[in-house]
């Protein structure tokens, strides 16, 4: 049974991975803060509170220079702090989380679904 190894105020880092169209990686590491704990379904409601840091990669491993990054994808990872996600228990552990890139681009509701505008 997963285990729910912060309390609600406590944050953890979690590291989100996605596959891009031409075959590179980006990686993007938040801050996440625990605002509720749900047992019934072993999930965090977290807020991104602070992106931490990111790279892209190539398809070898190979980190990309600046000058090669893809600005267009950066830009929506930018906007993802201050995002509630629902996450399971176990991505507290530091394990890189690999997500579908429709929910980086938003084709997908998974970092919009439990944000309701002000």
């Amino acid at each position: 049974m997963p285990e729910a190894n912060y309390q609600v105020g406590e944050t953890f880092h979690v590291q989100f991975v996605w596959r891009l169209p031409e075959g590179d990686f980006l990686r993007a590491i938040f801050t996440a803060e625990v605002l509720h704990r749900d047992f019934v379904s072993d999930k965090y409601v977290v807020r991104l509170a602070e992106f931490v840091a990111g790279r892209q990669e190539a398809a070898d491993g190979t980190m990309r220079p600046e000058a090669e990054l893809s600005r267009d994808y950066w830009a929506m990872v930018g906007r993802l702090p201050g995002r509630k996600i629902s996450l399971a228990f176990e991505a507290g552990d530091g394990r890189p989380l690999w997500l579908r890139l429709a929910t980086l681009t938003g084709e997908h509701n998974f970092f919009s679904r439990l944000n309701r505008p002000e």
